[in-house]
């Protein structure tokens, strides 16, 4: 008997050994992202003469409290604030890559504006060749479009997407989404290009938000 309430006792003792054993293992796999980001943002300044070093970056863990998906509006509220150092304009990423950015900060909580909202866009580059390009959200949790490229842009179906850091919002290098469609469209000087998120989008309940040395509201 003393061994069943033993065990019984112990159960939630568990869980939250779980739990924390979860965030270790998901802010391991986001910093290894940042370290990824920092080396590639490394190796392409050798070429650059003089050029200034990326600010530090840390990563905050904050967990979703609400969610408002909907075709006119993809956003996030999350349970850190002011108080923890969270700065408007702030990007978000999750162990994959970019989630969006802080649009809102209260005091205790802050709105993000997930990639695939429509009026959100995103300086992106293609990782395999480093074609810049913009990527838009549409409405739809799982497809971004990529517009703006002429009929002879070297992008195909399976390219990675990352962020490309002009702009001074999203540093350079995080996993942003994949091609999944290369249309050509007869009579026009663009091609139709549409993109999967690589971040788990529908499925995340907490993000990290990266606070950068001089970040202010």
């Amino acid at each position: 008997a003393n061994s069943f309430n033993s065990a019984l006792e112990s159960e939630p003792d568990v869980k939250v050994a779980y739990e924390n054993l979860r965030e270790e293992y998901f802010q391991l796999k986001a910093e290894t992202l940042l370290l990824e980001s920092l080396q590639k943002e490394n190796d392409d300044l050798r070429t650059l003469l003089g050029a200034s070093p990326r600010l530090r970056e840390t990563l905050i863990l904050a967990s979703i409290v609400s969610a408002n998906i909907d075709r006119d509006q993809h956003t996030f509220v999350v349970g850190q604030g002011q108080r923890d150092n969270i700065h408007h304009g702030q990007a978000v990423i999750d162990d994959l890559g970019v989630i969006g950015q802080v649009t809102e900060v209260m005091p205790l909580t802050s709105n993000i504006t997930l990639i695939t909202d429509p009026g959100h866009a995103l300086p992106a580059q293609i990782e395999r060749n480093g074609l810049r390009a913009v990527v838009q959200g549409t409405g739809l949790l799982d497809e971004l479009r990529v517009p703006f490229l002429n009929l002879n842009s070297d992008i195909q179906e399976g390219d990675l997407l990352i962020s490309s850091g002009l702009g001074g919002r999203f540093p350079a290098g995080y996993p942003v989404a994949r091609v999944s469609n290369v249309r050509i469209i007869e009579d026009e000087a663009f091609i139709e290009v549409t993109a999967e998120p690589i971040a788990k989008l529908s499925k995340s309940t907490s993000v990290l938000i990266l606070a950068r040395e001089g970040d202010s509201s």
